[in-house]
């Protein structure tokens, strides 16, 4: 059955004027606009397609990847607000339409807004939620302690970071643990520290274990870490660069960088900072 939302394999059937209809094994039509159409397309071909609607409502066929997935979130932009609600570039031709019900603030058009794309079952509309947490799952946790996990930024607190984990789980990164700033819509690797009873979690930005490095040298190495091993700045790096990532001074930068050298902590090469093994 053809819903709006998913990624079909269907069959070139028959060409019009506007464009090729595509069916599905029961023979449900769809129509894929010209401007999607390969040139060489024949009857009976089979082509991989978006399924949504129109600005007129009709079921349609795109080639184009959208920005966010069905039962996914992704940060996108709002390009207008209205009465009822916000729209977001989504990647395609129609906006992604946000119902004012499903904002938990009112988004401004011209920002990011971190959402939630789901298809109204009544009427197959795709719509997004800018309701995260109601999205996220707090039960049957399937995460074990120090498990690397992906993350995204959705809301900033007086405390920390609210992230989701995985695409399914909530979790918290802590201002005094974040070694780096951290913007909502913003994605990163993290840690699992701990699993509350409400099934929030708590979360570390570098695995769980390793050698503590105090002051503005661990702030340092954290950050190399999380880059995998190898950070492209040197003391040579403009002062910029250094306070935009570390929120330090670049004498700081350079004092710190001499600690873990002559601690053995990392290396220094011409173009940035390795962690020793």
């Amino acid at each position: 059955m053809i819903k709006t939302g998913l990624f079909l394999d269907l069959t070139f059937h028959h060409d019009t004027p506007q464009g090729w209809y595509l069916t599905d094994d029961l023979g449900v039509e769809v129509l894929l606009p010209n401007k999607y159409c390969p040139a060489e397309a024949v009857e009976g071909d089979i082509i991989n397609v978006f399924i949504y609607r129109d600005s007129e409502d009709r079921l349609t066929a795109t080639t184009r990847v959208p920005k966010i997935e069905l039962n996914e979130f992704a940060c996108l932009e709002v390009v207008a607000t209205t009465g009822i609600g916000a729209f977001l570039d989504w990647g395609l031709e129609k906006d992604l339409f946000v119902p004012f019900k499903e904002q938990h603030q009112k988004l401004v058009e011209g920002e990011h807004a971190v959402v939630y794309l789901y298809r109204d079952e009544v009427t197959d509309r795709l719509l997004a939620s800018a309701k995260i947490s109601k999205w996220l799952e707090k039960t049957d946790v399937t995460l074990g302690f120090n498990t690397e996990v992906d993350l995204m930024c959705f809301e900033e607190t007086e405390i920390g970071f609210r992230m989701i984990i995985d695409q399914k789980f909530q979790g918290m990164v802590y201002k005094n643990e974040a070694f780096k700033p951290i913007e909502v819509g913003d994605t990163m690797k993290g840690y699992v520290r701990l699993i509350r009873e409400n099934g929030h979690i708590d979360l570390s930005l570098t695995p769980i274990g390793r050698k503590k490095v105090p002051g503005l040298a661990g702030i340092i190495l954290d950050a190399i870490e999380a880059e995998g091993g190898f950070l492209s700045m040197t003391d040579k790096s403009a002062p910029e660069l250094i306070q935009a990532k570390f929120g330090m001074s670049k004498k700081a930068f350079k004092e710190a960088v001499g600690t873990l050298y002559r601690n053995r902590d990392i290396t220094i090469e011409p173009n940035g900072l390795r962690k020793t093994q």
